[in-house]
């Protein structure tokens, strides 16, 4: 009978089994690997199991039977490199990202690229991941997680950051507070914004300006949130043809400042610290 052997690693801990073995076998259908744990194909420690929500614990045993053929033990991924370092240590890597590259779901896309820059090789059930995203079309600052913890706790605690945008706009306040809400809609591929809150989910921003800078501090984060309520407002980014701006040589949106805030444990020394990216147009 085929046999896959595998050991968790710290990484793994504190994943389901049934979400554990999805990121290990990432070539195998998810109703395949349910049927597993129907016929409890799936040993943990010696102890056959059909529990999915079983959390694995670092130095777990766990065996597989049935899916030799099928298993995928790595990734391999070589797109050319092709971003800036900010910050970088065991535990996260802080990119500047330039136009033009998607964060994830095309060939040379940023996921990918980091992967090759870290020389990733799958050994548990954790990729680097990213923390947040940006456009295509927007520039500057983004966040990678190098292991599991950080993932967990960042992805927990990133309502807490501080994230500022630099832009291009003719909006005209020195600071302005808004909240509107949204919602997408299928017919015209649009999103509608409104005051009530009955409409969809919360986008709040405070548009500030400096010097002869205009600057974004998003609270909530969601998609296009800056593009869409700077349209709203009658004052698009410049160059963001897709939310009534004029033509450019590109978007002039970009991620220029990260500020951690309510870290604990292991991750507590960032708290405070601050990444700055300077715009390039």
């Amino acid at each position: 009978m085929n046999l896959i052997k595998l050991k968790a690693t710290k990484n793994d801990d504190g994943r389901t089994c049934f979400k554990y073995i999805i990121k290990i076998l990432n070539n195998v259908p998810v109703s395949r690997i349910e049927k597993l744990f129907r016929k409890k194909d799936v040993r943990v420690n010696d102890v056959r199991i059909s529990e999915k929500n079983y959390e694995i614990k670092e130095n777990d045993r766990i065996w597989i039977y049935g899916l030799e053929d099928s298993y995928k033990i790595a990734d391999h991924i070589e797109p050319q490199v092709n971003f800036g370092i900010i910050f970088e240590d065991e535990n996260i890597l802080v990119i500047d990202k330039p136009i033009n590259i998607a964060v994830h779901g095309e060939p040379d896309c940023l996921d990918f690229q980091v992967l090759a820059y870290l020389k990733y090789e799958k050994v548990d059930s954790f990729k680097p991941s990213h923390i947040g995203r940006l456009d295509k079309s927007t520039s500057g600052i983004i966040l990678y997680a190098k292991n599991y913890f950080t993932l967990v706790q960042m992805n927990e605690k990133t309502s807490n950051f501080e994230k500022y945008y630099v832009m291009k706009s003719d909006f005209p306040y020195e600071k302005e507070h808004v909240i509107f809400y949204s919602k997408f809609d299928n017919r015209t591929k649009r999103y509608k914004l409104s005051d009530k809150p009955t409409l969809g989910e919360k986008m709040e921003t405070i548009f500030f300006t400096q010097g002869n800078k205009k600057y974004a501090r998003i609270i909530t984060g969601k998609k296009h949130q800056i593009r869409i309520t700077l349209q709203h407002l009658g004052y698009p980014i410049k160059g963001d043809r897709r939310y009534g701006g004029d033509y450019g040589k590109r978007v002039f949106l970009h991620s220029n400042k990260l500020v951690f805030h309510k870290l604990s444990n292991e991750l507590e020394y960032l708290n405070g610290t601050m990444f700055v990216s300077n715009e390039k147009w």
